[in-house]
């Protein structure tokens, strides 16, 4: 869904004011009608996002956001060709060439401050998957909520035993995200993750079962008091396409 403070929302933004702001300082009646084209595209990256999301607009995920690409583009590029027009045919005030540099910088600025939650839920799930290959179990404690629990582990302790019991010893080398799919509704996320995972060739699942998996997960996740996320709930769904579950893996 639409975020301000997530690209290229901010870019987008800040160019638009960029826009009015010179149109404003010159009053160049002979560009203002071409605004209109920028706020239909504008208007329409936007409608297809809220159609996409509240699931109104039936087309692939990946066709939708190369839509949203490409629209941008063309607002960028509308944009950058005005901007560039007004300021070479009002050249002696050359200090407005730093406007459009400083709210560029601005927009960069204010998105890398601001973390939203699904940057904060992608970290969380990038910290998991780097603890794992690290077996780092104490980093994936701290990720953990305190009343979590799932089909097969009642608690968190549960949990971390049968991950510390895993994490003995190497078995994860490296793992690479194939998919995911986030669906968040404040304090409540929902991710459903594909990764496929390398197992360290001392691994005992390396030796006597196979070297990689496709596995795919189901985790709840919750807002804190602090503004954190945590995992309160993990289920597995697959393994390399087939049912599988938290008891299947010993």
């Amino acid at each position: 869904m639409f975020n301000i403070f997530e690209q290229p929302w901010t870019l987008l933004i800040a160019g638009i004011v960029v826009w009015f702001t010179l149109l404003f300082i010159h009053g160049d009646s002979r560009l203002w009608w071409q605004s209109h084209l920028v706020i239909f595209l504008a208007v329409a990256c936007f409608t297809l996002d809220f159609l996409a999301e509240a699931g109104l607009f039936k087309i692939s995920k990946t066709l939708t956001i190369i839509i949203q690409a490409a629209l941008a583009l063309a607002i960028a590029a509308l944009l950058t060709l005005q901007i560039i027009h007004i300021i070479q045919t009002y050249e002696h005030r050359r200090w407005q060439w730093f406007l459009p540099v400083i709210l560029t910088v601005s927009a960069f600025g204010l998105d890398l401050l601001v973390k939203t939650d699904l940057e904060k839920i992608n970290t969380v799930i990038s910290t998991i998957r780097k603890a794992s290959e690290q077996e780092d179990c104490n980093a994936i404690g701290a990720l953990i909520s305190a009343d979590y629990s799932d089909s097969f582990h009642n608690t968190k302790d549960a949990l971390m035993n049968h991950c510390r019991r895993l994490l003995s010893e190497p078995l994860v080398e490296k793992s690479r995200q194939m998919g995911i799919k986030t669906e968040i509704s404040p304090p409540k996320a929902e991710v459903t993750l594909t990764i496929v995972v390398h197992f360290d060739e001392q691994s005992y699942v390396h030796r006597e079962y196979k070297s990689l998996v496709i596995l795919k997960i189901e985790l709840d996740l919750q807002k804190e008091q602090d503004k954190r996320w945590l995992i309160n709930r993990s289920e597995i769904l697959e393994i390399d396409k087939q049912p599988f579950k938290w008891r299947d893996i010993r």
